[in-house]
């Protein structure tokens, strides 16, 4: 571990959405040497309880709560209790995220308002409410989980990739307003995890354990944007230069790359 790494993470209190699996999951493996205070919320209690079994002679603390981040009484209830019972979050990591095919052909409005729901409302109520605390001690860093598939529209992702634009625009802008608040996005290209495994076109793939790892320097590093892996990086900003005639030509070709498994 680096010591930029660890001077970063060491006591600090952090919360994770989306903590009871996949990416949320492995930044807690990630972060539990650095003797963290966590808060995890998820809907799935007794994974997040398996979790804490598996680092209970760790040096870290766990706080739980059953959240539905779809619910915004929940996660403000959630936020607030840890508030008082522990303290501000340091780092609230906004992870929560589920995917969907939403191309026309195959539309469904449970889907999309689920993806809505959960991958750009759910992100808007935890940090908003993290925030409320952060601004009025003047210190605290919001990290939010965008994808690559936020490089542009993609064909059969269209609410999916909404989303994730979204949430960095919505990054982008709070770190205008609030200048003393640490705002990283991050942009994931392909990890292993439950969410995306029937998908057969995955490329670049990294294993979770090492995708954490990956997130938690960048963080350390006070980056505000960072896209991972390389290849991954450099093909979002070649994508994002094309001009539009091109990129709809490109694409309409690739759709089927770019649209998850059914």
């Amino acid at each position: 571990m680096s010591s930029q790494t660890e001077k970063f993470w060491t006591g600090k209190k952090v919360l994770i959405t989306g903590a009871s699996s996949g990416l949320g999951a492995a930044l807690v493996q990630a972060l539990v040497p650095y003797k963290v205070h966590f808060c995890l919320l998820s809907r799935r209690a007794e994974r997040m309880e398996e979790l804490i079994r598996n680092h209970a002679n760790g040096p870290s603390q766990f706080w739980i709560r059953s959240c539905d981040v779809r619910i915004r009484e929940q996660v403000e209830s959630a936020v607030g209790d840890f508030a008082s019972a522990v303290g501000v979050p340091d780092v609230a990591w906004v992870n929560s995220g589920v995917v969907g095919d939403t191309s026309f052909a195959h539309w469904d409005w449970n889907v999309v308002e689920n993806i809505l729901d959960t991958n750009l409302k759910g992100a808007l109520y935890t940090a908003y409410a993290c925030l409320k605390f952060m601004v009025l001690q003047n210190h605290g860093a919001i990290v939010a989980i965008s994808s690559a598939a936020a490089m542009r529209g993609l064909g059969g992702r269209s609410i999916y990739s909404l989303t994730k634009i979204g949430l960095a625009y919505f990054m982008e802008s709070m770190a205008v307003e609030l200048p003393q608040i640490q705002f990283t996005t991050i942009f994931p290209g392909f990890v292993d995890t439950p969410a995306n495994r029937n998908n057969p076109n995955r490329f670049w793939l990294l294993t979770p354990e090492n995708a954490a790892q990956k997130m938690i320097r960048a963080v350390a590093k006070g980056k505000p944007i960072y896209i991972y892996p390389l290849p991954m990086k450099l093909l979002f900003h070649a994508i994002r230069a094309l001009p539009a005639p091109l990129y709809r030509a490109l694409s309409r070709r690739t759709m089927r790359i770019t649209r998850p498994g059914r």
